[in-house]
């Protein structure tokens, strides 16, 4: 496995630290799972039947807000600077800076080739399901009653 610094060197192709990538997405999910953690806390207290009271008026940030960003912080911290996660954080970031991601042309072409492939199997589909239907509902019980 690769340090973390030879992984920075062979991602810098574009001229983006692998490590801007890693801290961005730490804040992104950290900020969702504070929100997460919000709600989750304000259920608690809901059901605790505790009074959740505004700490902050403008904001409108109650105890149970500030407690859900106070863990979130701390738990995304933590991750941060967890050896492991972070290596394996930065390994991830490097190897998708690698990857060669298609252009809008080249996703348009796919998308109708996509779009085409599905129309022409739910039409196969439906032909093959009102043969079966008209041979096993229709014919063959025409067929046996003659017989």
């Amino acid at each position: 496995m690769a340090a973390a610094s030879e992984a920075s060197q062979q991602a810098n192709r574009s001229g983006m630290d692998p490590k801007r990538l890693v801290v961005i997405f730490f804040l992104i999910a950290g900020l969702i799972f504070a929100f997460f953690l919000e709600h989750v806390c304000g259920l608690i207290w809901a059901r605790m039947g505790w009074g959740d009271p505004v700490i902050i008026d403008g904001l409108d940030w109650t105890v149970s807000t500030l407690l859900g960003f106070v863990i979130a912080a701390g738990l995304v911290v933590g991750a941060y600077v967890h050896p492991k996660t972070h290596a394996l954080s930065l390994e991830v970031a490097s190897e998708l800076m690698k990857v060669t991601w298609p252009s809008w042309e080249e996703t348009k072409a796919s998308t109708m080739a996509v779009i085409v492939a599905s129309i022409v199997a739910a039409i196969l589909l439906f032909g093959i399901d009102t043969l079966a239907y008209n041979l096993m509902v229709e014919w063959i019980p025409a067929i046996w009653g003659k017989l």
